[in-house]
């Protein structure tokens, strides 16, 4: 953390706490019996505590990594809000200012000095039958258009929408950019803590943007989702009817749940309250899909299997349920038969279907050095169409 730090209670800053803790947690190991040994070299660089604490290996922290003291520290030091720190915003040390309130957040008309606007809808259900206030922030576009295209972004488990806005703006210029957020930091896929109606508050989201912003385009909506983010991407792509015209969808971590697909079959839930897909459904509409995971997750596995939510489909068996639901009547594509789009990405296309998934080589849950390309790759596959026209 570089920038000018506060002092806690305890006399040491943010960054002490957070960094010092590695030197805690080894003590406690060597004191109840672990097998560390003990060495008089001094403490361990930043590098190395982020090594201690990433106990899965998989190349970022989740809040349950982080040890009880600097774990208070998490939402600060987690820069994009997407729920997991890279090691990247490990060495920066995040942001100074606290993330904003959930349920009562200050309704600001105007721009704030980042140049983000924060809006609210207040919605209720069972778990909230008073109704709580939910918020999305919007950041304008800075060019000059007639008529502004829509991407929504979709932040991870434990996440915060107004910080994954991050430097899309000035990837999609003339884009209107809305980040909603979830309840209790998540999307409810399955067994989150939230129950919320969230398809339905993504469409209320919609339809304020459209009343408040009459340049917004609603008939030019794309979709970007990061890890529970993409669950939340296949959840609208499954459920949203035709009043929501939905052009490219892109999911960070693009395992569906074989609740989400079975039986070859698109499913969703009569009770939102429970984690059990039991409605069949035909998805509308035929969207540009681009579906992007790292083989090396070990949180959502590329090859299927156990994960947050219960059990996930293989990456590629996704993009593959994806392009025969939009056309596609042949066989999955090879493992070996993609192609090369970059270091260590492979990218396999159903091409009159307007699918693609993109394999990234040794990726972990947050996609690693891969993530500028990826980035690159994104931006493109949403602009492609635009120029066309």
């Amino acid at each position: 953390m570089r920038k000018a730090a506060t002092v806690t209670d305890s006399g040491l800053s943010p960054l002490e706490i957070w960094g010092r803790s590695v030197c805690v947690f080894v003590l406690v190991a060597i004191t109840c019996g672990g097998t560390l040994a003990v060495s008089a070299e001094p403490p361990a660089p930043v590098d190395r505590n982020f090594s201690a604490w990433d106990s899965n290996r998989d190349g970022v922290l989740t809040r349950d990594e982080v040890p009880p003291g600097p774990r208070r520290l998490f939402d600060r030091i987690d820069s994009n809000g997407d729920g997991q720190v890279t090691l990247a915003e490990h060495r920066a040390g995040g942001r100074q200012s606290p993330p904003p309130q959930t349920k009562k957040p200050p309704e600001r008309q105007g721009p704030s000095s980042t140049g983000l606007i924060h809006h609210a809808i207040r919605q209720a259900w069972p778990q909230e039958p008073q109704g709580v206030q939910r918020p999305y922030t919007i950041k304008l576009p800075d060019q000059t258009v007639d008529r502004w295209p829509i991407v929504i972004l979709l932040h991870g488990n434990g996440g915060e929408g107004a910080r994954m806005i991050g430097n899309w703006p000035g990837l999609l210029p003339g884009w209107l950019v809305v980040a909603p957020q979830g309840y209790e930091r998540s999307w409810n896929i399955s067994t989150e803590r939230s129950k919320a109606p969230d398809v339905t508050f993504i469409k209320q989201v919609l339809a304020d943007v459209g009343r408040r912003y009459p340049q917004a385009d609603g008939s030019r909506v794309s979709l970007i989702g990061s890890s529970n983010g993409a669950g939340m991407v296949f959840r609208l792509l499954i459920e949203l009817d035709e009043t929501v015209t939905v052009r490219h969808a892109v999911t960070l971590v693009s395992s569906m749940t074989t609740g989400q697909y079975h039986n070859g079959q698109f499913w969703k839930r009569a009770n939102e309250a429970t984690a059990v897909y039991d409605m069949p459904v035909v998805p509308v509409g035929k969207r540009r899909i681009l579906t992007i995971h790292g083989t090396a997750d070990t949180v959502v596995p590329y090859g299927g299997g156990r994960g947050p939510g219960g059990t996930h489909l293989s990456a590629q068996a996704t993009a593959y349920a994806w392009a025969v639901q939009q056309g596609y009547q042949g066989r999955a594509v090879p493992d070996d038969a993609g192609r090369a789009c970059g270091e260590g990405l492979i990218r396999y296309d159903y091409p009159a279907a307007k699918v693609s998934h993109i394999k990234v080589v040794a990726g972990r849950h947050g996609l690693g050095p891969a993530k500028t390309a990826v980035e690159a790759i994104v931006t493109e596959f949403l602009l492609a169409e635009q120029r066309a026209h």
